[in-house]
């Protein structure tokens, strides 16, 4: 009932500010279409298909082991499955399309709720406090008091975990838990991390008669999550690495990225988009996303916004995709490889830079019902230091 009324009065705020705008219904309508279908393009690339077919086999694992009793389940452990690479590069659009699995749909049973899945994106900054109240209230649709404490947060996470049925745990932009940390915290981090794979009896955040299954985790984050989670010998052996690399600025890379834009431009809308995949284009779309292909869809995806808005009906290198690259990296023209004559001669994007387009909103890779902030007062460090 409440979800209904909550719904229906976001339905009503978002009419009151299309007729309070004076534009044409039908035009928005239209503007609307379009950005949904450019933002949610999807294009399988290798990288994409193996992630995809890993998950699948270890999430099936994962169920199959629920099959074996308790006591003979002991040696039976999830995998944490950490999707590392720089701003920008897709990390979030990969965990998109693992949150896609036909298998993670909530449901309903005669107990109650079923969420195989809970995924949320850490926010910045963010403590392991934050992060537990975010994961109860993605499952609950409640924020915890302010006044809890971390291992009642975290208490209350694994009961609601284990009463939901909860099988993956996803958690994106996980390098903000990881920021400006000392030892102690970064160990007490990868500790409850392994707790959710690893079930351990003794651990005293988990009520009594806990089934103690484990959790099977995916990070995504900044590629020195990687180094902070490997000094854990236990987490070592568990994990499991995606690393999304650059195209090489060679025959291989431009063939490579020549094929992902060919199939960029068939989904785009535009009339006369074959421009993309030509050669020249190929090399200036290298220089400016340091050969990711995440970059690219970016780029083309926000050029696309910007024809749209303009009413064009054709993607244009000049008006659209170097506009974009300058509202984006203010390098001028000159450094812009859109608009240099000979992009060979055009300098390397910073990669700092790059975090600057990660932030880009409108891709279609946010997740669903996670751009709900947590209430003020959960600045947590301070309030248990109090307490």
């Amino acid at each position: 009932m409440n979800g209904t009324i909550k719904q229906d009065r976001g339905e009503i705020a978002v009419s009151r500010r299309v007729r309070a705008s004076g534009f044409s219904f039908r035009d928005l309508e239209r503007i609307a279409e379009r950005r949904e279908i450019i933002g949610n393009i999807k294009v399988n690339t290798d990288v994409v298909r193996m992630t995809c077919t890993r998950f699948d086999w270890l999430y099936k694992c994962l169920l199959a082991d629920d099959l074996i009793p308790p006591k003979d389940a002991e040696e039976l452990e999830a995998r944490c499955m950490i999707v590392a690479a720089p701003s920008g590069a897709g990390k979030s659009h990969l965990m998109r399309r693992l949150r896609e699995h036909p298998a993670l749909v909530p449901s309903m049973d005669e107990y109650g709720p079923l969420r195989p899945l809970v995924a949320v994106k850490a926010p910045s900054p963010c403590t392991l406090t934050t992060l537990g109240l975010k994961l109860n209230q993605v499952l609950t649709g409640k924020w915890l008091p302010s006044y809890y404490k971390q291992h009642e947060v975290w208490t209350e996470f694994y009961a609601q975990a284990e009463g939901q049925g909860v099988a993956v745990v996803m958690i994106d932009e996980a390098h903000h838990l990881m920021t400006a940390r000392n030892r102690e915290e970064c160990h007490t981090v990868v500790e409850t991390f392994k707790n959710l794979i690893v079930p351990n009896p003794e651990d005293p955040l988990r009520l009594p008669g806990s089934t103690l299954r484990p959790i099977m985790l995916v990070i995504g984050g900044m590629p020195q999550i990687v180094r902070i989670l490997e000094k854990d010998k236990q987490l070592l052996r568990r994990r499991l690495v995606v690393k999304i690399d650059p195209w090489a600025n060679d025959q291989s890379g431009l063939e490579r990225a020549t094929k992902f834009l060919s199939l960029v431009e068939t989904k785009l809308g535009f009339t006369g988009t074959e421009f993309l995949s030509d050669r020249d284009m190929v090399r200036r779309m290298m220089a400016a996303s340091n050969g990711y292909g995440g970059r690219m869809m970016a780029l083309v995806k926000e050029a696309s916004f910007l024809a749209i808005g303009s009413n064009s009906s054709q993607l244009d290198r000049e008006k659209h995709l170097a506009k974009v690259f300058e509202e984006i990296f203010q390098l001028g023209p000159k450094k812009n490889p859109f608009l240099v004559a000979d992009v060979s001669k055009c300098k390397r994007v910073p990669e700092k830079s790059y975090d600057r387009l990660s932030l880009l909103r409108g891709t279609g890779d946010e997740i669903p019902g996670d751009d709900e902030q947590a209430p003020a007062e959960i600045d947590s460090e301070k309030n248990q230091a109090a307490a």
